[in-house]
């Protein structure tokens, strides 16, 4: 998956190919409220640091 990763191919296509032990869901959100959609909120969305 790091050749996938580093030639510009869409990430969530790579990951869809990875084997059934390594689980990912097309397009996933999480439950609101949950500790993932916190997870979600805090790491994986862009953040501006200049504009703070």
């Amino acid at each position: 998956t790091l050749f996938g990763l580093q030639s510009g191919g869409r990430t969530e296509s790579i990951l869809m190919s990875m084997p059934p032990q390594a689980r990912w869901e097309y397009n996933w959100q999480p439950s609101p409220g949950s500790k993932e959609a916190e997870l979600y909120d805090v790491f994986l969305k862009p953040k501006d640091w200049l504009s703070e």
